[in-house]
């Protein structure tokens, strides 16, 4: 049955004739495309063509990298980017649109007596709160005021009375906001741009980046007209400005590029200390106070002590004040410190630091270098600019982050300073044993105090509860951040004072509410 069946299908296949290739539409545009075969229809000459198009992209590639050379491409825009040549017609255009550019913006500013007299068309146009007694207005109230100053100081307060502006204050339960949120909002703003224009006047270069001299410039600027620093010394004036300078490329420069963002600057906090020696006056304020803030005259005299005695002490030697080239702002501290007067300080020198009370492996992590396969070397610590000085030992720039770290445990920048220092192996995390390792000079000094016995696993444990690491097994720097507490264990493993401030935490904190309750 299946044979049959099969014989019949054979017979039609037979029949069927199969056409011819010249008839089949797709074959004659083939060979209309190809030519007569002398071209590309010989399969020896298309190779040799593939072989001619891969040679060529092979020589182009060849020439481009031979032209780019080491370098990336994409660095040549920036290389052409860079300032133009010193006193070509595009630098003096440039630096001429830029001077306009900012004395306009300088023009749209209010100055002082614009602010005055809008303060003054604030309160004359207010109500006061029958509930809390302070002066607030509405949105109505808000309009009319926009309109008094507009006529009273011009179009260049308009800005500051939008509905957008009227929106970021909090209201009462009539919709009304208190002027003087409003008028302090005025008053930053008018500030930070201030700021803003002197600072792009100082970047010399246009890249929204202040260097060190730059930053300087700056302070140096403010001086006369801030109240506790007015009255300053002009020869104590240009290292004040270095250590003040210092604080700001401490926070705002954590890459030690040598140069700070001048937005990072305006957010950051320094600043603001900075301007609250504008806003009072030295009789106002407590001598703690001053001590506190970085930027006060005495806090500077506590970190750079007075001129004449550094004078007399290192005249013979080549770190003078007058060599702009070298940054030495010899303090009280740092001069007590400097036993041998030779303007760094060794691990025996430093170790004086805060009474003793810091321990000999932080010291250690601080200043020298140690067996490699232990301790590498601490990036804080280096030579002077000028190759002088011991590569040992550490210079006062060098000090000044140190003393900065340890004033601002708490913050991202100090705690990544100290980091470094408590990671000995330079892993990025510490484990129990380095652990042990930090806390076994903290135990000894603690010891030889007179206090009470301790058990150093125990207060490992302690630290890792307070930590609560993600790796149970190690603790990093993240870790630290995210805890809050990073100050505390950080201090905990590196001065027998900070430990000892933690473990009497309860006591201390009972003293400090007494006097309120009293």
């Amino acid at each position: 049955m299946y044979s049959g069946s099969s014989d019949g299908e054979g017979h039609d296949a037979a029949q069927r004739k199969i056409p011819p290739a010249s008839s089949m539409l797709w074959v004659r545009n083939l060979r209309r495309f190809i030519g007569p075969g002398t071209g590309l229809g010989s399969e020896a000459l298309m190779e040799l063509e593939i072989k001619r198009i891969l040679l060529d992209i092979f020589k182009e590639k060849q020439q481009k990298s031979a032209e780019a050379g080491t370098i990336p491409s994409f660095y040549k825009k920036a290389c052409i980017r860079t300032k133009p040549e010193e006193g070509s017609i595009s630098q003096r255009v440039q630096r001429l649109a830029k001077y306009r550019f900012l004395k306009k913006q300088s023009d749209l500013l209010l100055n002082a007596d614009d602010l005055d007299a809008m303060w003054v068309c604030l309160r004359e146009n207010c109500v006061i709160d029958d509930a809390t007694g302070a002066e607030k207005m509405n949105y109505e109230d808000f309009c009319h005021i926009a309109s008094v100053c507009t006529e009273q100081i011009g179009p260049k307060c308009r800005r500051f009375f939008s509905p957008s502006n009227f929106m970021k204050f909090e209201k009462d339960e009539s919709g009304r906001i208190a002027i003087l949120p409003f008028y302090l909002y005025v008053m930053r703003t008018v500030s930070l741009t201030q700021a803003r224009i002197d600072m792009s006047e100082l970047d010399e270069d246009s890249d929204g980046f202040l260097q060190q001299h730059e930053m300087e410039a700056y302070i140096r600027g403010l001086i006369p007209n801030l109240a506790q620093l007015r009255d300053m010394p002009p020869a104590f004036v240009q290292m004040y400005c270095r250590i003040a300078a210092h604080k700001f490329f401490f926070f705002c420069d954590p890459h030690r590029r040598g140069k700070a963002c001048i937005k990072k600057v305006l957010l950051s906090n320094c600043l603001q200390e900075l301007m609250e020696l504008h806003q009072e006056s030295e009789e106002e304020v407590t001598d703690t106070e001053q001590a506190e803030n970085w930027f006060s005259l005495t806090s500077a005299q506590r970190i750079c002590g007075g001129y004449p005695k550094w004078k007399q002490i290192y005249a013979h030697t080549s770190y003078c004040i007058v060599n702009t080239t070298v940054m030495l702002k010899l303090s009280d501290v740092f001069l007590t410190l400097d036993k041998d007067m030779n303007g760094t300080l060794s691990k025996q020198e430093l170790g004086e630091y805060a009474d003793g009370t810091l321990t000999e492996i932080f010291i250690e992590r601080g200043v020298y270098k140690f067996l490699p396969n232990l301790l590498v070397f601490d990036e804080h610590i280096r030579r002077g600019k000028t190759g002088g000085g011991n590569a040992r030992e550490m210079d006062l720039e060098s000090f000044l982050d140190f003393v900065l770290a340890l004033e601002n445990k708490d913050t991202p920048e100090g705690l990544t300073y100290l980091f470094r220092c408590l990671d000995l192996h330079g892993r990025g995390f510490l484990t129990t044993a380095d652990i042990h390792s930090l806390f076994r000079d903290v135990h000894q000094k603690w010891i030889e105090g007179g206090n009470y016995e301790l058990c150093i696993e125990d207060v490992r444990d302690e630290i890792w509860d307070m930590v609560k690491p993600a790796d149970p097994l190690r603790i990093t720097l993240a870790d630290l951040l995210a805890c809050k507490q990073g100050g505390t264990v950080a201090s905990m493993l590196i001065d027998v004072r900070g430990f000892w401030a933690h473990d009497n935490r309860e006591n201390l904190l009972q003293e400090e509410e007494e006097p309120e309750e009293e």
